[in-house]
């Protein structure tokens, strides 16, 4: 609640006369109920006693409030490619302001009323909103501005926009994620061409470039929902994904829910008010082709029924996970190939369940034979 404590006339015209002070800032120290007229007629009437000719320069603000133009033509430039109905702005301001109006505080007792800051904040605000169109919000704004009042700069952020969907991958030779250039970390060297990247084609950068080209983001950051090897077909219903767009310009893009990006398909796409956090659990049925060294057994292979509805161990960073399988179907095909059907939980490393020990039980110590996996597909991600 603003209030002024035992503060006479007297003593406002004697601040007024040792110290200059425009009618912005007059109007923000007093309270509303202390003043109720033009900050200058004040002056020239209330205050006859200091009898002083309007401002020069005011002493708190140095007439910083008649000087917000370029700071607010700054900001018409910089936002006027961006899509925003909310925003909320912030100001680096010189410390020497907020001691000046502290110190008129103090000699007048003041307390409760707005300070510098807030009072040029809210005069931004207000010039900002009449002219876009929009309104100042402190949870979540579309826009966010940060301004340097000394050099009359400003920053625009926006609101990551969350996109979800779901690809399926048709041609095969095409990895899932970018390879991030190991010598320069991914900021650009000779030996990526400067793009920070060794593969410029993979699913990532597909979605990516689609994602960009319709909301102008600066960065595109993909959490996938499982994973697969740069030879697997994705099919059926596609693998999901929670892309986060950062610093958008174009937010009000209708999504449309299917496109084609040649070799990869993506469906089901749509904007998220927030993306999901944590792991997220799913299932894949996927179908695998096994080369063994040695002629399968058909005895033997009967022994792949035990990972029905069982579970398979194996160590992820340092810890002993395990997941089930559901489902399993197998067929011989020749003396030393078999397909396998299996419905399994995410995560589980395909190619570690058919040739390593890294997983076990797995297919080469049940058919007591040395497999390798020739390739495999996933048919379905269900989450």
């Amino acid at each position: 609640m603003c209030f002024l404590k035992n503060v006479k006339t007297d003593s406002i015209s004697n601040i007024l006369r040792n110290y200059d002070l425009c009618s912005y800032c007059i109007n923000r120290l007093m309270p509303k109920n202390f003043i109720k007229k033009d900050s200058l007629q004040i002056r020239k009437k209330q205050f006859k006693k200091a009898k002083k000719e309007l401002i020069k320069k005011c002493f708190i603000c140095k007439n910083i409030f008649e000087k917000l133009n370029p700071v607010l033509n700054n900001i018409y430039e910089k936002t006027s490619n961006y899509d925003f109905k909310t925003f909320q702005i912030g100001i680096t301001l010189q410390p020497s302001f907020l001691d000046r109006d502290d110190f008129i505080r103090s000699k007048l007792k003041i307390h409760g009323t707005e300070n510098i800051k807030f009072g040029i904040l809210t005069e931004l605000s207000k010039k900002i909103s009449q002219r876009t169109c929009s309104v100042r919000e402190i949870n979540e704004p579309d826009l966010f501005i940060e301004v340097i009042l000394k050099d009359e700069s400003c920053t625009i952020r926006s609101k990551p926009v969350f996109v979800y969907g779901r690809y399926n991958k048709t041609v095969r030779n095409l990895p899932q994620k970018k390879n991030i250039c190991k010598k320069c970390s991914g900021i650009g060297c000779h030996n990526c061409g400067f793009n920070g990247v060794l593969n410029e084609i993979s699913v990532e950068s597909k979605i990516s470039n689609f994602l960009k080209s319709k909301f102008e983001c600066s960065t595109i950051k993909i959490n996938w929902i499982g994973g697969e090897d740069q030879y697997s077909l994705v099919l059926g219903n596609g693998r999901p994904f929670f892309a986060k767009l950062n610093n958008p310009k174009k937010r009000n893009y209708v999504l449309r829910k299917k496109s084609d990006q040649r070799g990869i398909y993506l469906s089901e796409l749509k904007k998220l008010k927030h993306q999901p956090k944590g792991f997220i659990p799913f299932k894949s049925e996927v179908d695998i082709t096994v080369i063994s060294k040695s002629p399968i057994n058909l005895s033997k292979l009967k022994k792949l029924k035990i990972l029905e509805k069982n579970q398979v161990q194996f160590v992820s960073k340092g810890k002993m996970i395990s997941k089930k399988i559901y489902h399993i179907n197998y067929k011989k095909v020749g003396n030393n190939t078999l397909n396998l059907n299996l419905l399994l939980d995410g995560g589980i490393p395909i190619k570690s369940l058919i040739e390593t020990n890294d997983v076990t039980p797995n297919i080469s110590h049940l058919l007591e034979n040395i497999c390798r996996c020739k390739k495999f597909d996933f048919k379905r991600i269900l989450i």
